[in-house]
């Protein structure tokens, strides 16, 4: 491998580090219609918009969920402030058949004026039907929620990690190299030598 070669991969591997987060891996993992609907989730618990709620919420749980509802824009921090997507996963069974099923599970957390409000909520689809919100919850905080804590933490260590993991890496290639040089020079005793070595 020449140095052109080799400057080359130490760069793509800084390029790499450099973009490498927890948060680039929530947004490469959900889609974006999947975070403009947890966004509106929470646009409409805050503003208490019953009929987006009603539309989207599974009739059972529409049933358990009328009078809570309107509560729940004073859990969230009156003051203006981002939503931030935290954490995700997603379960899927029988997929490509009719008998299909996914569920989602998205944390969300709210800041605004020194308040937080963290909010969860499930989503179940089956088949090619609209996912329907099957379980929810919204747990105002006064310090920073675990939650948020936790994933900025993370997005601090994960270049450290990586970093780790490519130097290891890079130490096992140039050991394998040493190892065969080695192996050659042992093979051929006139290796190394110049032109008119005796």
């Amino acid at each position: 491998m020449d140095m052109l070669a080799r400057r080359f991969i130490i760069m793509v591997f800084v390029l790499f580090l450099g973009a490498c987060s927890l948060r680039g891996a929530m947004n490469a993992m959900t889609s974006p219609e999947d975070r403009a609907f947890a966004q509106a989730m929470v646009d409409n618990l805050k503003g208490n918009n019953q009929a987006w709620l009603e539309r989207h919420f599974r009739p059972d749980l529409w049933a358990e969920s009328g009078k809570q509802l309107a509560g729940v824009p004073a859990l969230y921090p009156s003051a203006p402030g981002a939503t931030e997507l935290v954490s995700y996963s997603v379960n899927s069974s029988n997929i490509g058949s009719a008998s299909s099923e996914r569920t989602q599970e998205f944390t969300l957390v709210t800041e605004g004026g020194g308040r937080w409000a963290v909010t969860r909520f499930r989503t179940h689809a089956t088949g090619r039907g609209a996912p329907r919100v099957v379980q929810w919850s919204v747990v105002p905080h006064a310090t920073e929620p675990p939650e948020l804590a936790i994933l900025k933490t993370m997005d601090k260590a994960v270049p450290w990690i990586w970093g780790g993991i490519i130097f290891v890496l890079l130490l096992i290639v140039g050991i394998i190299v040493l190892i065969v040089r080695s192996s050659r020079r042992r093979r051929d005793p006139l290796a190394g030598q110049g032109p008119g070595t005796p």
